[in-house]
């Protein structure tokens, strides 16, 4: 793994190299039609990217999660068949599926908080109110449908309780078997903030580090930012080899 290191950052070193050696490198005009081509995208990419806020820098990032989510589970189910039996690969393209679903949905879920409770408040809505509508119209009506609901609880195993109470008026167990689903979706709602905050705190890191390092490239070449880009990336590389 170390080798393959060091490996890969002399390669970054002579690329550089490379390309800094100027016209001398560039006398292949498929060359310096690519070379060009590269210096005028980043370039593009970097002035946007150096005037960008957290806010929308996030929400692009989002959108890169969902596509790598999308391609990896294409990739994972395509490749199925093609290539076999092979546990390691579609391990990691299964880290990688969930990793950035999660990572698309806590961003979702710290960035538009509102909107996404709303989108999920109907689907909420049902569990935590039906049981007291339904204890309601079994009191007007005569009818057992909370009774047969709460015979479920009763089978379940809980601890350090032998035996519930059996219940009998429709409407206090339909209020019961709400308050238990209400419990539910807090916990569920504390946990969702405690597992997606971290996450879109590390999100919004690598935003703010990203568009540090535009404004870093800018100040070295602001006319041409690619020429700072490969000299970040070829420091990046001298030291990184040192430690190897």
């Amino acid at each position: 793994m170390t080798f393959l290191l060091k490996l890969l950052c002399c390669l970054v070193q002579i690329i550089i190299g490379f390309y800094w050696a100027g016209d001398m490198a560039r006398q292949n005009p498929r060359i310096d039609a690519l070379v060009t081509h590269f210096e005028n995208g980043y370039g593009s990419f970097n002035a946007k990217l150096k005037d960008a806020r957290l806010a929308g820098g996030l929400a692009t990032l989002r959108q890169f999660y969902g596509w790598v989510a999308v391609i990896a589970c294409l990739l994972f189910f395509g490749l199925a068949k093609l290539v076999g039996p092979a546990p390691n690969f579609f391990r990691f393209l299964s880290l990688v599926i969930v990793g950035s679903t999660f990572g698309w949905f806590s961003i979702k879920w710290c960035l538009d908080h509102k909107k996404t409770v709303q989108e999920t408040s109907r689907q909420v809505a049902l569990p935590v109110f039906g049981p007291v509508v339904l204890g309601v119209m079994d009191y007007m009506f005569g009818t057992s449908i909370t009774q047969a609901v709460a015979n479920g609880f009763y089978e379940l195993p809980l601890p350090f309780i032998r035996e519930l109470p059996h219940l009998t008026n429709p409407m206090v167990i339909g209020t019961i078997i709400s308050l238990l689903f209400a419990a539910f979706f807090a916990v569920y709602y504390l946990l969702t903030w405690l597992l997606a905050a971290p996450i879109a705190i590390m999100s919004a890191m690598v935003v703010l580090l990203s568009v540090m390092l535009a404004r870093f490239v800018h100040t070295l070449a602001p006319r041409k930012p690619f020429i700072g880009l490969t000299f970040v990336l070829f420091a990046a590389a001298t030291v990184s080899s040192l430690w190897l």
